[in-house]
């Protein structure tokens, strides 16, 4: 009996890569005409309000203590944490019951139902330094390495992110809350919104991939860190 999955993996690789490309193009296109515009740095008073909002509304879920269920967030780039909050205010994400972390995010929406909120929330987070965390996944990164290579275009080589392709780092997520997410992605649970297009084609870029794939590739951006190559 001869073992297809190497040839099988290739093939899943590959679609990724055209489909990826195809809508990576598009979006490229339109950022590189637009831009990126910068949330200014908050004042004093204002980090004191975003301080206050984040340990009132945020900490609850998303620390490092026991029984948190949300992942640490501490270190996210501003224009990437504004817009997932504004997709969960809009209903863009959350609104899935199929999704429970997600859906118990959407019911929290009213704390941040106003832009300025969602400006201070976003950039304090911004300015928080990555927590340490411990490794949970386990999976062969040698392989994760090479189905990394339909993530460089958009999270570059060390998983830093781009925001001008709208691809935020992965070097700084909690890799049981990556898995959760890319599994999300991958079963049509997140990033099936018509409303929400990166999130569409991160699903688009994940199909053909089983769940060995995913942990393995997770294995592997576990060697990045917000500064180093990976190990």
């Amino acid at each position: 009996v001869h073992n297809h999955r190497p040839r099988e993996m290739k093939r899943s690789i590959s679609q990724a890569q055209s489909l990826q490309r195809l809508a990576l193009s598009t979006a490229a296109s339109v950022l590189l005409m637009l831009g990126c515009a910068r949330e200014p740095a908050l004042t004093k008073e204002e980090f004191a309000k975003a301080e206050s909002l984040f340990a009132d509304s945020c900490l609850i879920c998303h620390s490092n203590q026991e029984m948190q269920r949300g992942p640490i967030i501490d270190g996210l780039p501003a224009w990437y944490g504004k817009a997932q909050l504004e997709k969960f205010r809009d209903g863009v994400r959350g609104q899935n019951p199929e999704n429970l972390s997600e859906l118990l995010m959407g019911s929290a929406r009213d704390r941040f139902i106003d832009d300025e909120t969602i400006r201070l929330l976003s950039s304090y987070i911004a300015d928080l330094p990555p927590k340490p965390h411990a490794k949970l996944v386990r999976g062969d990164s040698g392989r994760g390495q090479l189905i990394y290579g339909t993530c460089l275009l958009c999270h570059g080589a060390y998983g830093k992110g781009n925001e001008r392709l709208r691809s935020p780092p992965l070097n700084i997520l909690e890799d049981w809350y990556l898995l959760d997410q890319l599994r999300k992605f991958a079963t049509g649970k997140r990033g099936y919104n018509p409303e929400d297009p990166y999130g569409i084609q991160m699903a688009y870029s994940l199909k053909g991939f089983n769940d060995q794939d995913l942990k393995d590739v997770v294995a592997y951006i576990q060697g990045f860190s917000e500064t180093q190559e990976p190990q």
